[in-house]
């Protein structure tokens, strides 16, 4: 079921709030073509994109698997980095090379169809290139 989306959030923060189900977290967002959407995160995506700004675009992808009669749902998401740099327009190299790390992640999970989990080959990336050329990220890594 791997469903991608990219989005880009119209408001700073989220309305939250409480139903029947539990606490909510109501994002106002914008799809790739211009269509707003009222979004409903979940947990772990609102913990994700939580600390994320007006104008900061991500992707999202929902990953379904099946586990023995189960379906178990994940979410992956990705920041864009342009757009979520704080506004800091010095150069960092970790900032540069985690999000290099998250990019080349999404690209291998998409040629495993979803069979890795994002997160860890990401970091797992970001360590081989904050130790390699003396812990300085160069882009070319």
């Amino acid at each position: 079921m791997n469903l991608q989306k990219h989005l880009e959030l119209l408001y700073d923060e989220p309305v939250v709030g409480n139903s029947r189900y539990g606490e909510y977290y109501l994002y106002v967002v914008k799809n790739g073509t211009g269509e707003e959407y009222s979004f409903f995160a979940p947990d772990e995506v609102h913990e994700q994109i939580k600390q994320l700004k007006k104008g900061a675009k991500f992707t999202i992808v929902k990953l379904a698997e099946q586990r023995g009669t189960k379906i178990i749902t994940k979410y992956d998401v990705t920041i864009d980095a342009a757009l979520s740099d704080s506004g800091n327009n010095s150069k960092d190299s970790y900032f540069e090379a985690m999000f290099a790390s998250y990019d080349d992640a999404m690209k291998i999970q998409e040629k495993l169809n979803g069979m890795v989990d994002v997160n860890r080959i990401a970091i797992t990336l970001f360590i081989a290139r904050s130790k390699g050329s003396g812990g300085l990220y160069d882009g070319r890594s």
